[in-house]
């Protein structure tokens, strides 16, 4: 019976020894299967993630692209119709040069234009802006005559990309109808696109590897892509045009034949389509790699999972081989999380014992060999971002509670060295019987470079938006600064007239006073203006900062409010900066101004002005620096602060928290258009309800000494010389007629350029100077300096103007006018500049 029962219990034992086997085998393969099922959805998250990244960046870049190529074309139409209705007003009187020169004039105002002609109703071109060789072509047999005159179309007709005949150059005609006056047509205004031109705008952008940008007809016919594909372009592909617009698509690109993604983009209300393609294999690429790398994580762990399963069953048979087996296992498994990309954490979470891989705690910026045993002092040594605490804390509490599959979230880790890295994680909880977690296993990768990139993309394409928005409404206020420059000039120059024949106790005066300081403002407001749209006529010599800044303190000096104090340190010695030296004194008053007004209660005013040196390329707030020498301006109060709303926009055109009447919101934006001109950058610093100081950064350009301060000296007066006043504006005229004579010299006044012209050609000898207006219908100042210096060489000419910039300057420059005066212009500046004018000449 003993021995019976040895036996059956043998028998027992055996069963349950294979039955722990069986076990222990399917647990392993279980665990194997959903390892590898973990990994295969990684790779597909990781294929889903490349694929959405990719459709939604060539998708933004469609949309952009496109926006950019409709405001191209909204320009162009706007251009066929002006020059339209202007061809259609009285012209009559101007010869055909005049008019191929006005049409030069307009057509330059854009420079994808061409070419800009007038053809009339049998196709014969009649004035065009610019020389060709063949000027008389007909073109009656081109589709955008013919629908014109057919009436087949409303508005622009866009024709389909051609060859022109006299250049051989590819582009695209655009025209508008002409009618006589019974309405009746009478030819067309026609504009060539130079396809080129859009090819070079696109070729700008960088769309990576891989990646080209088509811009299409709805017909499919392709008119630009960049890079060129030889013998593509003025093919038909309606494949590429029949995709919807962003969110992109995927298909058989018929231009290369590879399988590409394509995001497609209407061009606002026209026929043309932007399509931007990226080829698969490029786009697909980060997925593959990282489905090789988890196929081979799998692998490995597979194999070590089974090692682990051989060694358990080697361990019931043979205990103390199976613990050796066991040892070289997590020898083996310790060795490998070693060695890959990612960090591993596995933690009991009852016991509170934590297990980090020697790469998780590298990447908490911990050491790698640290012992770290249980999750709080884990959790007390990393430090994490305290805008992704609250990220992090959700994450975890949603998925102990149940309510995410999985524990996913991405967070920055403070480094020894101070810098931030992005972590993305990835865990999952284990639950017992009752649905208590116990334990929590999960790793980690460092996708910093991912983040960043997608960061630096963003701010590029703001970056480009606030361009478009900072050029249009430049340009306008440019505008509207020149029209309010005339009338300026009359007020200014009647008033310091009135001011001389007025008793300096008298009330008169004093209304006299008022109406000049009011005049002043106005004044300082449009050069503002000019200022911001980068119209003015400013000087590019060496301007010494610290004079600038100790100038404007003093004036602030006199007008501080009750109650806040100056502390200044100005040590910038010599140090020179290339610019004007209006445009820096602006510079430094808005920002002081800005400060004081930011102290309603009092404060300190700090200014600083000093040298510095940087290393190394530095990012600022606005802008980044490059090595080399710097003055850097430092204004900062102890004022309100600035809140974070008005931190992003307070650097825009005619954005203010003043009440109405009480700011024009140019000063920031000015002061931002000065200093990247210039070169430099700016960094604001602010915390709500204690202050704010900004950092102006310019570079340094040599050495200059301080200017020394010219004392006051009377006007200096002429000896009968005749002067001819030339200026649409008739009223200015005769305020200059009147200053001028004033002056000593004997004027002659008109108010046409061509009459003047006439009167100078009928007596070249008689005038002495020419004072000339530039902005004036028919002929413009430059252009009657030209004509004038024809008839005579020698004679000096002085350009006005009130809306220029440097190619103005240039223009002069080359005609070789004396000098360009500013309007509105006092009568000190304007007694001057005629002396010195004419004494060079005697």
């Amino acid at each position: 019976m003993p021995s019976a029962s040895r036996h059956i219990s043998s028998d027992a034992g055996s069963t349950r020894a294979k039955r722990l086997r069986i076990g222990v085998v399917v647990f392993g393969v279980l665990v194997i299967l959903a390892f590898a099922a973990s990994s295969a959805y990684d790779a597909w998250v990781s294929y889903r993630y490349a694929r959405a990244a990719t459709e939604r960046e060539i998708g933004n870049i469609a949309n952009a692209l496109a926006e950019q190529t409709a405001w191209i074309l909204r320009a162009v139409d706007l251009l066929l119709f002006d020059t339209a209705r202007w061809y259609g007003g009285e012209i009559h009187e101007m010869t055909p040069a005049r008019l191929d020169a006005a049409l030069a004039i307009r057509a330059a105002a854009l420079q994808q234009v061409r070419q800009l002609r007038i053809v009339d109703s049998q196709g014969n071109p009649l004035y065009q802006s610019r020389e060709i060789a063949a000027p008389n072509q007909n073109v009656s047999d081109r589709s955008y005559f013919i629908a014109q005159r057919d009436g087949t179309t409303q508005g622009m007709f866009m024709s389909e990309p051609l060859v022109t005949r006299t250049e051989g150059r590819a582009g695209v005609t655009f025209s508008r109808r002409l009618e006589d006056e019974k309405g009746h047509f009478a030819g067309v205004v026609t504009a060539l696109v130079d396809l080129e031109e859009l090819n070079q705008i696109y070729g700008a952008v960088n769309v990576g590897a891989g990646s080209a940008i088509q811009l299409i007809r709805d017909d499919g016919i392709l008119l630009v892509r960049n890079p060129r594909t030889p013998g593509a372009l003025g093919k038909g592909f309606p494949a590429l045009a029949a995709v919807g617009a962003a969110p992109a698509g995927q298909l058989v690109n018929p231009i290369d034949g590879q399988t590409d993604f394509i995001a497609v983009a209407p061009v606002g209300n026209t026929r043309l389509r932007i399509a931007v393609t990226r080829e698969s294999a490029v786009a697909l690429k980060p997925s593959r790699n990282e489905t090789i790398r988890v196929a081979v994580r799998t692998l490995v762990l597979t194999l070590l999972g089974a090692l682990t399963i051989v060694a358990l069953l080697r361990q019931l048979r043979r205990g103390a081989a199976g613990e050796q087996a066991l040892r070289e296992s997590e020898q083996h498994y310790a060795l490998a999380m070693e060695g890959a990309n990612e960090g591993h954490w596995d933690w009991d979470i009852h016991a509170d014992r934590l297990f980090l891989s020697p790469k998780m705690k590298m990447l908490g910026g911990q050491p790698a060999d640290g012992e770290i045993v249980t999750r709080a002092s884990w959790m007390t040594r990393i430090v994490i971002h305290p805008d992704d605490l609250p990220r992090f804390e959700t994450a975890l509490k949603n998925h102990f509670e149940g309510l995410t599959p999985h524990y996913e979230c991405e967070y920055r880790v403070r480094q020894p060295d101070g810098n931030w890295r992005w972590l993305q994680a990835r865990g999952r909880c284990l639950v017992d019987a009752e649905g208590k977690p116990y334990r929590f296993v999960g790793s980690a990768i460092d996708v910093t470079a991912q983040r960043t990139a997608q960061i630096v993309k963003e701010q590029l394409e703001a970056q480009l938006r606030q361009s478009q928005k900072m050029e249009a409404i430049g340009t306008l206020a440019g505008g509207i600064a020149h029209d309010f420059n005339n009338i300026l000039g009359a007020i200014l120059g009647y008033g310091e007239l009135a001011l001389q024949h007025c008793s300096a106790e008298s009330e008169l005066r004093r209304y006299l006073d008022n109406i000049m300081h009011a005049t002043e403002r106005a004044k300082l407001l449009v050069e503002r203006i000019l200022g911001f749209s980068r119209s003015g006529l400013g000087d590019r010599v060496p301007v010494n900062v610290e004079s600038i800044v100790t100038e404007a303190l003093e004036l602030l000096r006199a007008s501080l409010p009750a109650g806040i104090s100056l502390q200044s340190r100005i040590d910038a010695g010599n140090a020179a900066v290339i610019g004007d030296a209006t445009y820096l004194h602006q510079v430094a008053m808005n920002l002081c101004t800005n400060a004081i007004q930011a102290m309603e209660l009092g404060g300190v005013l700090s200014v600083v002005l000093e040298r510095a040196e940087v290393t190394d390329r530095l990012v600022l707030s606005r802008g980044s620096l490059a090595r080399g020498p710097y003055v850097r301006f430092m204004v900062s109060d102890t004022g309100t602060g600035i809140s974070p709303a008005v931190l992003e926009r307070m650097f825009d055109p005619f954005f203010t928290t003043k009440d109405v009447g009480e700011g024009t919101g140019l000063g920031l934006s000015l002061v931002d258009g000065i200093v990247t001109d210039l070169g430099g950058a700016i960094d604001v610093a602010t915390t709500v309800g204690v202050g704010t100081r900004f950092e102006i950064w310019l570079p340094v350009a040599g050495e200059t000494a301080i200017p020394a301060v010219e004392a006051s000296k009377t006007l200096p007066q002429g000896s009968g010389e005749i002067v001819m006043i030339v200026d649409d504006e008739r009223p200015l005229v005769a305020l200059a007629e009147e200053i001028i004579a004033d002056l000593g010299y004997e004027p002659v006044g008109f108010d046409s350029s061509s009459s003047a012209l006439e009167a100078f050609r009928a007596a070249p000898d008689r005038f002495d100077l020419v004072l000339t207006d530039e902005s004036m219908p028919g002929l413009l100042g430059t252009e009657l300096a030209q004509a004038i210096r024809r008839l005579r060489p020698t004679i000096p000419i002085i350009l006005m103007t009130g809306y220029g910039g440097t190619q103005l300057a240039s223009r002069a420059a080359d005609i070789g006018l004396s000098e360009v005066l500013r309007k509105p212009l006092h009568r000190r500046e304007l007694a001057e500049s005629l002396a010195r004018v004419l004494e060079t000449v005697h």
